[in-house]
């Protein structure tokens, strides 16, 4: 189930009384956890029906008496486990904990909504605590947005502060704020205060420019490598120093940049890889586990690129790498060899 599933479970009031939330888009996980609150609880006696625990493993009878307890003046009662690391394959609880937690879940009727929480982990489904809730449809994945779901995202964001944005500078703030790079960190907190920054700047103007975002837009590592490998490789090599001279006077730091180089390049590799092999995009992004922006980029950066000059640069990275760690050359220096030699 996901998170669309869960909103409309809760519109329709067709919510399973215990529910696991797991996933990498904590804002997410927060606005459903603040939704089905608002949804059961009146605000006159949410305080009395509202209990948050961290984590239940040392205060699990407190936690099974909120529970088990009637709701004050409310059909319903919320509790949240903020932190339900049990779920996973690395955490556990009391057994006897855990055949009371089972016994909760099997039973068919509660006054209590119980929300189980897991950001950026996932429950184990061996587990049969865990297979009880699949059975009742009742685990939902957070993920994070897709790249026109973060578009229109960022476009909503702007609207409900009374300030409008068309959907090529939406665009434009969604592939360079971080949130779809690989790997990346950045969740919909970083957006919305990138939201709130530009709006601060430009809430007089009715609308937010290109010029607005290019001032105030905190544009990520990954987008700067990308178009630093991209100058590379196109042998743009006064672009790629001025890039690289933009970074460092940002604070990257000269180590970090060629590490993040050298994995720009591995994952080059791997998509001329399997390329070569007639893999088609879609069939490429499940291999890697990459967005769609990121195999375009991909796409683009391999045409100026052969496979075996992309084999000799990771070597020489490597090489850079070794004799910067072994004091042989100056990091300044290895960053120069990678900009204008390559």
């Amino acid at each position: 189930m996901n998170y669309k599933e869960l909103k409309n479970n809760v519109k329709k009031d067709n919510l399973y009384n215990f529910i696991v939330l797991y996933g990498d888009e904590v804002f997410l996980i927060d606005d459903a956890i603040r939704n089905i609150t608002n949804k059961y609880l009146s605000q006159d006696f949410k305080e009395m029906n509202y209990t948050k625990f961290e984590k239940i493993e040392d205060s699990f009878n407190e936690f099974y008496e909120t529970v088990t307890t009637f709701p004050f003046m409310s059909d319903k009662k919320v509790i949240v486990v903020n932190e339900s690391d049990f779920m996973t394959s690395t955490g556990s609880l009391n057994k006897a904990y855990e055949d009371k937690l089972i016994s909760l879940l099997s039973s068919e009727s509660s006054t209590s909504i119980v929300i189980f929480v897991l950001k950026n982990k996932k429950p184990d489904t061996r587990k049969k605590m865990v297979k009880i809730f699949k059975d009742n449809n009742s685990i939902y994945e957070i993920k994070k947005l897709e790249e026109g779901e973060l578009i229109n995202w960022i476009v909503e964001g702007f609207k409900a502060k009374g300030l409008k944005i068309n959907p090529s500078n939406a665009n434009y703030i969604a592939l360079n704020c971080g949130y779809l790079d690989y790997e990346s960190v950045v969740n919909l907190y970083d957006i919305n205060n990138e939201i709130d920054k530009i709006y601060s700047y430009a809430m007089d103007n009715g609308e937010v420019t290109r010029e607005d975002i290019d001032l105030l837009l905190t544009k990520s590592l990954d987008s700067n490598i990308f178009k630093l490998v991209d100058y590379i490789c196109e042998g743009k090599k006064d672009k790629a120093s001025l890039m690289l001279e933009d970074m460092l006077q940002n604070g990257a730091a000269e180590q970090f940049i060629i590490h993040m180089i050298a994995r720009q390049y591995r994952m080059i590799y791997e998509y001329q890889i399997l390329a070569k092999r007639g893999y088609s995009m879609n069939e490429i992004m499940d291999a890697m586990k990459i967005k769609k922006f990121i195999a375009s980029k991909l796409s683009n950066i391999v045409r100026n690129i052969t496979i075996e000059k992309t084999e000799y640069i990771i070597e020489q990275l490597l090489d850079i790498d070794r004799k910067i760690k072994t004091g042989l050359i100056d990091k300044n220096v290895g960053l120069d060899i990678i900009c204008n030699s390559f």
